[in-house]
């Protein structure tokens, strides 16, 4: 399979919820929605996460209180590994902490050694280097 579309792990309140990108997921306080908030500050339908074909995006569908990105409100971002996005409040409003699911599954089972060695060969490389800094 190789490439495919990476899916995308959303974690907010302690509970993880991988994305497939085949489907939009919904963010409120609506009981019927994919991923639901219990704080005021969150609408009912907040915000929708989906695949759009190049990635993943988060819309806010005119919140009341808003969809924050790095402390600015926002209509539609791109989002995706490394990113947190905040609802209702651009610092204390309920947090969505985006990881890739290559890394929370470890999706390459035949790198597994090389991944083992890693930390060594990393340190002596940069032990080594650091070493002949001061001879060059």
């Amino acid at each position: 399979m190789g490439h495919g579309v990476p899916e995308l792990v959303l974690e907010t309140n302690g509970r993880t919820w991988t994305l497939d990108p085949s489907r939009p997921y919904t963010l409120g306080r609506d009981p019927q929605g994919d991923i639901v908030f219990e704080d005021a500050r969150v609408s009912w339908r907040h915000a929708t996460v989906s695949f759009d074909g190049r990635g993943w995006v988060i819309e806010d569908h005119g919140s009341t209180n808003g969809t924050y990105l790095r402390g600015q409100r926002i209509q539609r971002s791109e989002i995706g590994p490394g990113v947190s996005v905040h609802l209702g409040n651009a610092t204390d409003g309920p947090r969505l902490d985006l990881t890739g699911a290559a890394i929370a599954a470890g999706r390459q089972p035949q790198q597994q050694p090389h991944a083992q060695q890693a930390p060594y060969a990393a340190q002596g490389a940069g032990a080594a280097a650091w070493a002949q800094q001061p001879a060059q």
